[in-house]
């Protein structure tokens, strides 16, 4: 048989992303190769069977360069030519965001980002317009500058801030368009004498690993869920490796939840040990997990892993498991149109018959019924 090679071009990636593409690589029995030498092979290749893209401010013309490729683009800019696009929508990152900061009770919201590009642009938008037709007013800040501005020129990043929070009455909600804008904000706030959260609360998005623990306060960000996309953008590859008609040139994968750290919440000091667990959940639950593999690969005893965890946050892994499943299925059955089925599939269920009776066990009523009930806006497959 003949193997099957695919490239994985992208521009920006992120651990979560490259691992759920390897994951479904591992599946399909792919020849897989991410690359990270573009300049060594400017002719491309015509060996190359599929090709996984994500787009950079400078667009490669894939076409030319693997033209008997069939390309899944998985960046929010549209710059690519390709067979399909897998995607975040801003919408649903705005709405999740607005319904978390006002669920702490704020009332009064401001915007930060570092350069009004795609697709934070896109974000900030839609965070605003969601506020304004609730007749909720949003200043909005933006430093013009990258992340390096904070130490090569911290005041005038620290004057941009300071004028608009003389403006607006404390305390206040941040939103931020992914965590590199959050880290910097939260740096400026702090040494222009501020509180965070108790002044300022700040939310990220993307829940970078190698920001988000480490910042100077902790922050809370929205997962993007980019183990998801990228194991579907592989998954719908295979099928246009295959032959198949797919029935949207575009699939949406709602973001996962929010990761609550120190920037929003006071939290309490957590186990790292149940934290992690927590992290394992949110990143392997689609995929045949089980308490005995996940404390394998976080090298914990089972024993204590349960008396830990069930100490800290209540009940068991199991139903932890169980509940971030659930969480993401509700997500995808009110914000999509995908069947069943497929929902199902995507929330780790690989028999929909025990996708349902679970689901009527906890919610009292079927999937079908959950969603004709609390419909929004949707996105299909």
């Amino acid at each position: 048989m003949h193997p099957t090679y695919v490239l994985a071009h992208l521009q920006w990636s992120i651990y979560e992303l490259e691992y759920g593409i390897r994951s479904y690589a591992r599946e399909a029995d792919w020849t897989l190769a991410f690359m990270r030498n573009e300049a060594d092979y400017p002719h491309g290749s015509r060996k190359v069977d599929g090709l996984i893209v994500l787009a950079g401010p400078d667009k490669t013309d894939t076409s030319r360069l693997y033209p008997n490729a069939k390309t899944v683009d998985i960046s929010d800019i549209d710059l690519y030519s390709s067979h399909c696009r897998v995607s975040s929508d801003a919408g649903q990152i705005a709405r999740m965001a607005v319904d978390y900061l006002r669920s702490l009770g704020h009332t009064h919201f401001v915007t930060f980002t570092l350069k009004e590009v795609p697709p934070m642009s896109e974000r900030v938008s839609a965070f605003h317009r969601i506020l304004a037709e609730s007749g909720i007013p949003c200043q909005k800040i933006v430093s013009g500058f990258w992340s390096e501005q904070a130490v090569v020129d911290p005041h005038h990043l620290q004057q941009r801030i300071r004028e608009v929070f003389r403006s607006c009455q404390l305390p206040l909600a941040a939103f931020c368009p992914d965590d590199h804008c959050a880290e910097s904000f939260i740096q400026a706030v702090l040494d222009l004498g501020y509180r965070v959260p108790k002044d300022v609360a700040v939310l990220g998005v993307n829940n970078s690993r190698d920001i988000c623990p480490l910042s100077r306060v902790p922050i809370s960000s929205i997962d993007m869920n980019f183990f998801r996309r990228g194991y579907e953008s592989a998954r719908v590859l295979e099928r246009l490796m295959q032959g198949e008609e797919l029935e949207s040139r575009r699939i949406v994968i709602p973001p996962l939840t929010i990761v609550k750290r120190n920037s929003t919440e006071p939290l309490v000091e957590t186990d790292k040990a149940v934290t992690d667990i927590q992290d394992y959940i949110r990143q392997h639950f689609a995929e045949k997990i089980s308490v005995e593999t996940l404390c394998r690969d976080l090298h914990l005893s089972r024993s204590s892993a349960f008396a830990r965890f069930s100490r800290q946050v209540g009940h068991s892994i199991g139903t932890e498991i169980t509940r971030t499943r659930m969480e993401y299925a509700c997500h995808m059955l009110t914000t999509t149109d995908y069947k069943i089925d497929y929902v199902a599939t995507m929330s780790g269920y690989q028999n929909t018959s025990s996708f349902c009776r679970i689901f009527k066990k906890l919610f009292h009523q079927t999937p079908i019924d959950y969603r004709n009930s609390n419909q929004e806006p949707k996105n299909g497959l």
